[in-house]
């Protein structure tokens, strides 16, 4: 069939699909790290609304990305168009990889919570890992219908649930006990604002995955408009969940309890409710992990789509079905999650990922410094382009340097990676596209 994929996902598909990648079992677990880290409560609140400050921006820069080149593929596609397409061939290997191992992760994280819910062991929760991923590659294959449907009641659910913990902490809350607290030794100074810069690792993943709605561009509907309010509309509700469950959280809770807790909501419905409570939050954090994975696994695909239907991949890989999935390129990227989930090899590649998406995302944001300037006019336009980027940027540097301190060797593994995407790229001796 030809290499091309319908325009058919509405502007609350968009959405769906968006805050279901962002919005997962995360936001459970980052805010006893913050608060370890900080040991302020206000000072865990910045963190939190830095982060939502830093999101907005880079929603901005890849709502004009997006709107500039509404193609599959996302960063693929952008910095190839920036940079030539033997730079955008090696982006675009080394997300399919990054997304690959987070796929493995939801999965085992998934296992995780069906364990805990049934009293599975080690293999029952295996078992789970790769059954979960196999489960949404197979609704994925189907077609974009089933994959939109299934992404909508989820997301749909997960939100409402989190909006009733929200109520319920604030409805039988412990009047504010987090508020005030502090732990012995938090740190002060200048050791407060390294203690931030440590923390702001994990506020930021947690923010992540605003940029998936761009690898979908090709198939939205009317995406001049619609695009630019699926990156604002999905970061703006992240952001108000992701501040009204931190404040309900410390509403509820001491903060030495958040500090030690890696299923916060859990320990605030127990707090609330009784022990049925934890129950209830795990089934609710697997709720949230689903949502997240099929998200990824609908979106990670077309980044290989493109990259084959631009010739520089088998052209197998840029087949797409009846349903108007890219099915081998599916097929692919679910195989290699199911090895990875399978293995238990995720967790340092997880790690992984997250240096080399720092160095990726910043190098996409110079991407539309340079498109700007080759051509101003664009259907939506970043405001204060030079500042928006140039903050973005250097977060992402900072942040990529601190990466590389907290683990040098894992920053060696992550410059191989990009130095062998790189050598793969310039293997190909006349690329249809770019330099």
């Amino acid at each position: 069939m030809a290499a091309e994929l319908r325009r058919s996902l509405r502007l609350a598909d968009g959405v769906a699909m968006v805050v279901g990648i962002v919005v997962g079992a995360g936001i459970f677990r980052t805010p006893g790290l913050v608060a370890a880290q900080l040991g302020r409560p206000w000072l865990t609140f910045v963190a939190w609304v830095l982060g939502g400050v830093v999101a907005l921006g880079g929603a901005l820069i890849f709502a004009e990305l997006a709107t500039r080149h509404p193609r599959a593929g996302g960063k693929y596609v952008y910095v190839t168009e920036a940079f030539g397409s033997r730079a955008g061939f090696a982006i675009g290997i080394v997300e399919v990889g990054i997304y690959a191992a987070a796929i493995a992760a939801m999965g085992v994280s998934a296992g995780e919570y069906v364990a805990r819910l049934t009293g599975w062991g080690p293999d029952g929760r295996r078992l789970a890992a790769v059954g979960s991923v196999v489960l949404l590659t197979a609704i994925n294959l189907a077609g974009v219908t089933q994959g939109r449907v299934l992404q909508n009641i989820v997301t749909a659910a997960k939100v409402i649930a989190l909006a009733g913990v929200i109520a319920m902490a604030f409805a039988g809350g412990g009047g504010g006990a987090g508020a005030t607290d502090a732990l012995p030794g938090a740190p002060e100074g200048l050791a407060a604002v390294g203690a931030l810069a440590v923390a702001f690792q994990a506020v930021i993943w947690t923010y992540y995955g605003y940029p998936d709605a761009a690898k979908i561009a090709e198939e939205v509907i009317d995406p001049d408009r619609a695009l630019p309010r699926i990156f604002l509309v999905s970061i703006a509700v992240t952001i108000a969940l992701y501040l009204l469950l931190n404040a309900a959280f410390l509403h509820v809770l001491p903060l030495p309890v958040i500090a030690a807790s890696d299923l916060v909501a859990g320990d605030v419905a127990i707090a609330i409710i009784g022990e049925r409570g934890g129950d209830a939050m795990a089934a609710l954090a697997l709720l949230m992990v689903l949502a997240s994975m099929n998200g990824s696994v609908f979106v990670t695909p077309r980044v290989l789509f493109a990259v084959a239907r631009d010739g520089l991949l088998p052209g197998a890989l840029a087949r797409v079905n009846r349903g108007g999935s890219p099915w081998v390129a599916m097929l692919v990227v679910g195989t290699v999650a199911i090895a990875l989930a399978a293995s238990g090899t995720f967790a340092e590649l997880l790690g992984l990922a997250v240096t080399l998406v720092f160095a990726i995302d910043g190098t996409t944001a110079l991407a539309l410094v340079r498109l700007r300037r080759r051509a101003p006019e664009a259907p939506f336009r970043v405001p204060l382009l030079p500042l928006v980027a140039g903050g973005f940027i250097a977060v992402y540097a900072a942040l990529l340097a601190a990466a590389a301190a907290a683990s040098p060797a894992r920053a060696l593994v992550a410059a191989a990676v990009v130095a062998v995407a790189a050598l793969a790229a310039l293997s190909y001796r006349s690329p249809r596209r770019g330099s």
